[in-house]
């Protein structure tokens, strides 16, 4: 019966609902009622079929219902959204001509529907198709149309129509069942008068009530006057702020009055702000710089050791002094290859300075060769005329290129930043004086505090509790913390699987491994440095005039016979950070002329080294940073100026008896009597007096 072509057999007919006999009976009742018939073609014997069109109604009826459902039970074998209409509507439709004209239009149509409109109109497209395979069978559109409406309403249609029937009603509530006849013919219409793709998908999805977008929110700018502080006010404090402004504005506007906008309002409209447009203002510099796009870096067109970034990084715990032995900071800086991510050197120090930085780029090249390039911030202990001058820095003469990183954007350096977030931490975790993120505070205040009575109870020379003996075996000493970070450091080269690097056996390879891997596929062209030329590239140098045979050097004075030879030139002179006995003198060109010998300092008794400098230079900061406190605390203590000195004392304008009497000043007469009675008058108020 699928195969229905306006001809059936009496097989078939008997087969009917309602018509169940024999075949003999159907071919006496055709002969009877003389049925248009024909002998069947491509079967053996003798088989006759009957036109339809001469059946009797209800026959035809029957044999047209069985062929349409059967037309419905089979699945069609191309998308409904992709399949070419049969039919045009004669008259085109104003919708559809411009979104021909205008391919923007539908382009932008399109985009913004959400996943349930694409699904409810493709719903919509399969029950469409669906009527117009009726139709090829020979049913006209109305009665496909009510066919198909019944049978939604029935829940009668097969399988894989019933979805299709349900998403495309696009109504909530489960008592809303099926859709009109007039809905299923505005589909059909739409179906057949548009192009299979985006046309028919933008015509066929419905409208759905779109929120207000934030910008057209007329009173959203005024709030976001008061929410972008610097101060970052709460969500409630900038509304409040905002209201109270508005009342101002409109205070003889009862309706305006009326429409300020509530706090659920003002809360709903900055959900539908994004992070960075509800941060704009609120913060500034690299916290700002956080929300907004950035650029990866391809670290695969480097080669190992092109690029190594270095950055300091103070430790969130307390270590004895390798000195004094009192509780501190230290500064652990980090060093790490930009291609494979593996930590090249590093250094511990009592802060981030020049020597500490360059000390952990000798450990570095020590180990693994040189750079071409070096990339930091500009802090004091990487930008620095030890490691950067023209002439006589270690990068300059090294051959290394130093670029740093703009001030303020720490996005730049984000390999060594994501580092610093990692190991610093996992080695101040290991310790009890961590003070960290995470750390409970007052299990971190009480431990300072007994350290620090532990250490008083030392210097005075008391015998310690045994509560001040607990509290000084947390602090860790200077060594102990070097063996943790010597350790940590070789964990995560060794067995740490960086999600940056690629992927063996399904498993992020370590940057040990990867380190192997790449010198061994694109060789190893790193150049090395002998013990040798790591002493003399890591001497620091500075310019200087040699004066008859001597060379002044941070307050120690060198000699040697053979500086007469560039006497009054200027020169390089090359120093050991450690050891000041004696320095290399070079000429501006680099040619060696001697190595002057520490002798004669006239400001100290023994030479004085770069590292007691630097050590000298810390104390007397420190120092004055202890001086700066006590001046504010002594002027706290000065209080309020004594009351007699709150006012001026204007009496002292008026000149006293006394003042008067002692004015010596030579007076005029005319007559000698007016001098006697003067005389006699300034005798009698001095006596009085």
């Amino acid at each position: 019966m699928s195969s229905f072509n306006g001809w059936v057999t009496a097989k078939e007919i008997t087969e009917l609902p309602g018509f169940s006999c024999a075949a003999s009976t159907i071919l006496r009742k055709a002969k009877n009622e003389q049925w248009t018939c024909r002998k069947r073609e491509g079967v053996k014997g003798i088989a006759y079929e009957f036109h339809i069109e001469s059946l009797p109604h209800d026959m035809q009826s029957a044999i047209r219902e069985k062929v349409y459902q059967a037309v419905l039970a089979s699945k069609p074998s191309e998308h409904a959204l992709c399949v070419v209409g049969a039919r045009r509507t004669t008259a085109e439709r104003q919708d559809i001509a411009l979104l021909r004209q205008c391919p923007v239009i539908l382009e932008r149509k399109v985009e913004e529907l959400t996943t349930k409109q694409k699904q409810i109109a493709d719903a919509r497209a399969a029950l469409a198709m669906e009527v117009e395979r009726l139709r090829d069978a020979g049913m006209s559109r109305t009665h496909a149309v009510k066919l198909i409406v019944k049978a939604t309403c029935t829940d009668s249609l097969p399988e894989h129509l019933k979805v299709a029937g349900v998403i495309a009603n696009a109504r909530k509530g489960s008592t809303r069942k099926g859709f009109s006849e007039r809905s299923l013919q505005e589909w059909v219409s739409i179906f057949d008068a548009t192009q299979p793709g985006i046309e028919r998908l933008a015509l066929l999805a419905p409208g759905h009530l779109k929120a207000r977008k934030p910008e057209q929110i007329k009173w959203l700018p005024d709030f976001l006057a008061h929410w972008r502080k610097l101060s970052g006010p709460s969500l409630v404090d900038a509304w409040r702020s905002f209201k109270s402004e508005w009342q101002a504005i409109y205070a003889g506007q009862p309706a305006m009055l009326a429409v300020c906008p509530s706090y659920d309002a003002v809360r709903r409209a900055m959900e539908k702000l994004p992070k960075r447009e509800r941060a704009r203002g609120r913060i500034s510099g690299s916290a700002a710089l956080a929300f907004e796009v950035y650029q990866k870096r391809d670290w695969s067109q480097m080669p190992v050791n092109g690029c190594w970034i270095a950055d300091g990084k103070s430790l969130d715990m307390k270590v004895a002094h390798p000195v004094h032995g009192r509780p501190f900071t230290p500064e652990l800086t980090l060093v790490i290859d930009g291609r494979t991510r593996f930590l090249v050197g590093w250094s511990l120090a009592l802060s981030e300075n020049v020597i500490a930085v360059a000390d952990a780029y000798r450990y570095a090249m020590k180990f693994h060769g040189k750079p071409l390039f070096v990339y930091s911030d500009n802090g004091g202990g990487e930008t620095n005329k030890t490691l950067d001058a023209d002439i006589t820095g270690i990068f300059t003469r090294m051959g290394i290129d130093h670029p740093t990183s703009i001030p303020g954007r720490p996005q730049s350096r984000g390999i060594i930043e994501r580092l610093n977030a990692v190991i610093p931490r996992a080695i101040a975790n290991k310790f009890d004086t961590y003070n960290g993120f995470g750390a409970d505070r007052e299990h971190v205040r009480m431990t300072g505090r007994a350290i620090q009575s532990a250490i008083k109870a030392q210097e005075n020379g008391r015998e310690l509790t045994s509560v001040q003996r607990n509290a000084l075996r947390k602090l860790p000493s200077w060594q102990m913390l070097l063996d943790t970070i010597a350790e940590e450091v070789d964990k995560y080269n060794n067995l740490h699987e960086h999600s940056e690097l690629p992927k063996r056996n399904g498993v992020h390879m370590t940057p040990a491994q990867y380190r192997r891997e790449v010198l061994a596929a694109e060789g190893d062209e790193i150049e090395y440095l002998t013990d040798i030329e790591l002493r003399e590239a890591f001497m620091p140098e500075m310019c200087r005039t040699a004066q008859r045979g001597w060379i002044d050097l941070m307050n120690n004075q060198y000699f040697s016979a053979d500086l007469i030879q560039v006497d009054g030139e200027e020169v390089r002179v090359a120093y050991d950070i450690h050891d000041p006995a004696a320095v290399i003198v070079r000429r501006m060109d680099g040619t060696y002329v001697c190595t002057a010998i520490w002798n004669g300092n006239k400001r100290a008794a023994l030479p004085t080294s770069m590292m007691d400098i630097a050590v000298e230079k810390r104390r007397q900061r420190r120092l004055k940073r202890i001086d700066e406190q006590r001046e504010e605390i002594e002027a706290e203590a000065r209080g309020l100026l004594p009351e007699s000195d709150m006012y001026p004392d204007f009496g002292a304008l008026i000149p006293s008896d006394a003042e008067r009497i002692n004015d010596d000043r030579e007076h005029v007469f005319l007559f000698e009597s007016e001098r006697e009675e003067w005389l006699k008058s300034q005798g009698n108020k001095k006596a009085a007096f």
